[in-house]
């Protein structure tokens, strides 16, 4: 859950110009190799004109990798911050994506309507958890696949990753780039505030996806990715 003192949706708004070259620059192009690795789980053996929704869609790279490995899916990009969807409609591959301002707590999709649904570093600023699951699993269609990729709470502090990079180094450079020191700060304080990988599993089975599965992505399962149906 985010940290409740953030205004979450105005802090995206504030940053959206400068997201992507902060993301690229903070993970050393590692969020690049970690959404492919996402979308081939993600798209495996979907029929043509599938629909994917995209869910916290933000500047709309998760969008673009989906239509640059199988420009036959349909996508659906939905995310609460308007300004994020418009510094991403800019990009190559974008044409064909339908955009929607929508909030992960209300989706406004009919139940079943999509075969998969894909959310990058989304879940974790979401205010109400069990809520904004029941809403994706209203919406994925019975035996549909989701795939989250996320940063969790490490079930055990890593003096290196969570004490020196992600808590001292990763909020300087976010804000050397961004020039938004708050923004980056967000970072760390929303990691330790929200579930670790089990927990965030747990809760997906609640909300009714029975197969669950999950791996960490290098380097020192900073990022990890989990798959449902």
């Amino acid at each position: 859950m985010a940290p409740a003192a953030t205004d979450v949706r105005a802090m995206f708004d504030r940053i959206a110009g400068r997201y992507d070259a902060a993301n690229r620059i903070m993970s050393a192009g590692l969020d690049v190799i970690w959404r492919r690795r996402a979308m081939r789980i993600l798209l495996d053996g979907l029929a043509p004109a599938s629909r994917v929704l995209d869910l916290g869609a933000g500047t709309l790279d998760g969008s673009v990798e989906i239509v640059r490995q199988r420009s036959d899916i349909q996508v659906v990009a939905a995310d609460f911050s308007r300004t994020m969807l418009a510094a991403g409609r800019r990009k190559r591959g974008v044409d064909g994506v339908a955009l929607h301002a929508a909030d992960g707590h209300r989706l406004p999709y009919r139940d079943g309507g999509f075969a998969a649904a894909f959310s990058g570093f989304c879940v974790r600023n979401l205010r109400d958890l069990p809520v904004a699951l029941a809403e994706l699993r209203r919406v994925v269609r019975p035996g549909g696949r989701i795939v989250v990729l996320e940063f969790f709470r490490p079930a055990r502090t890593r003096a290196f990753w969570d004490g020196f990079c992600t808590n001292r180094v990763l909020p300087i450079l976010g804000w050397a780039i961004s020039g938004d020191r708050a923004a980056y700060r967000y970072l760390p304080d929303s990691i330790q505030a929200f579930e670790t990988r089990a927990n965030f599993e747990a809760k997906l089975r609640i909300a009714g996806f029975a197969d669950v599965r999950s791996q960490d992505l290098f380097p020192g399962g900073i990022a990890s990715l989990v798959q449902a149906q």
